[in-house]
């Protein structure tokens, strides 16, 4: 249970806030006072959900604190001007949290590590491995690089598709609205006509009137599906077996795939980088890759290094996996001694090359949609436009 408190030292000069985790009020009570805090108010805190902060706003906040730390300010003061200076309402919050455990006795990363989601599990791991070596503003400089080029590469990611997405939506409502006021009233000239029609026009005809008259039966189905699959999608099989076919979709597929191999390299190399075992690195590289059939293979990989082989032959025994640069290049930094540098240099081939392959996907998509929705128009104006033809002369002999 979570207590929401306010508290003073023993001397009575500073006023502390923040929140405890105790089951009782009479253990929050006692956790206060082991902290050496007299507690003033304590109440059990009302549970908010927060919304993560964007990843733009962590990479300011983590070059600011970077900037601050070098330059000698205090840690609680440096935390008092971030939460200050933060604009992400979540954020804001947390430091002032945070800076109410450090302020307590708590470790930095001891007090991050309460809100996960506010701070990722990389942060939080990079500024303990910081604290313990005394390195914490290079660690915090870290964490901004990593999020910058991950931020960096997700957007263009994004950008590339969503024009495509964009595209195809509109189009498909676009032409469920010809399908359904626009066609049925050439359905009524043409009935007046009595004459027989062209196969693609009584095609077209056929689903509109489908469309028509199980609409509101087609949309539920449709919801039903959907939320059928996003709640297969939770569950631990779900979420493995709706991974491993995002994997195989073309196109998209690979650009994911690559792109979540990269985002786990660099994390594997910039926390090893900074003094955490492989072990513990690769634990939580896998925390931050989002695919849960990749999430198993990493495991893998941890079995087997916890067993005795080297990371290079874990990682080879899937190489179709983790891609065989990755593979490679671990090896080489395992044989030379540096295996940080090695795994982040591999980690920025496979993003430029996820970046190539989205600028090309992007510029392939214009002219392939204009192509797609020229032909879909086309087939519907002549569905449409064929019976006109013919239907003056059938008035007239009437």
């Amino acid at each position: 249970m979570r207590f929401s408190y306010q508290a003073t030292d023993p001397e009575g000069e500073k006023l502390y806030q923040g929140f405890v985790e105790a089951s009782s009020l009479a253990e929050a009570r006692q956790k206060l006072r082991d902290m050496g805090l007299y507690p003033l108010s304590l109440s059990p805190a009302r549970r908010v959900r927060r919304r993560r902060p964007r990843i733009g706003d962590l990479v300011l906040f983590a070059e600011q604190f970077a900037s601050l730390i070098q330059a000698g300010v205090p840690l609680n003061q440096a935390l008092t001007t971030l939460s200050m200076q933060a604009t992400d309402p979540a954020l804001k919050q947390a430091l002032r949290e945070v800076r109410a455990r450090v302020e307590a006795g708590a470790s930095l990363s001891e007090a991050m590590r309460h809100y996960p989601e506010v701070f990722p599990p990389l942060m939080v791991r990079l500024v303990a491995a910081g604290e313990l070596g005394g390195f914490l503003e290079v660690a915090l400089s870290r964490v901004a690089r990593y999020l910058d080029a991950a931020y960096t590469l997700q957007q263009e990611i994004k950008s590339a598709l969503m024009y495509p997405i964009f595209v195809i939506f509109v189009v498909i409502a676009a032409v469920i609205g010809l399908l359904v006021f626009v066609v049925p009233v050439f359905a009524r000239i043409y009935a007046l006509a009595g004459k027989a029609l062209p196969l693609p026009t009584q095609i077209l005809l056929g689903i509109s009137g489908f469309l028509r008259a199980n609409g509101l039966w087609l949309l539920a189905a449709l919801a039903a599906g959907i939320w059928a699959l996003v709640s297969y999608a939770r569950t631990p099989e779900g979420a493995r077996v709706v991974g491993r076919w995002l994997l195989r979709l073309p196109i998209v597929g690979p650009l994911v795939h690559k792109n979540e191999i990269a985002r786990f390299a660099r994390t594997l190399a910039s926390l090893y980088a900074s003094g955490v075992n492989v072990v513990a690195a690769l634990e939580a590289a896998r925390d931050l890759v989002g695919n849960a059939f990749l999430r198993d293979a990493v495991d893998a990989v941890i079995e087997d290094v916890t067993k005795g082989l080297t990371l290079s032959q874990a990682m080879a025994k899937r190489a179709e996996i983790f891609l065989p640069l990755l593979v490679r290049m671990v090896g080489v930094g395992e044989e030379s001694g540096q295996l940080d540098a090695m795994v982040d240099q591999a980690a920025g081939y496979i993003e430029r090359e996820v970046s190539y392959s989205t600028k090309r996907l992007a510029s392939m998509i214009e002219p392939v949609m204009t192509l797609v929705v020229g032909i879909l128009v086309l087939g519907m104006a002549l569905a449409l436009y064929l019976p006109l033809f013919e239907l003056p002369q059938t008035l007239l002999r009437k």
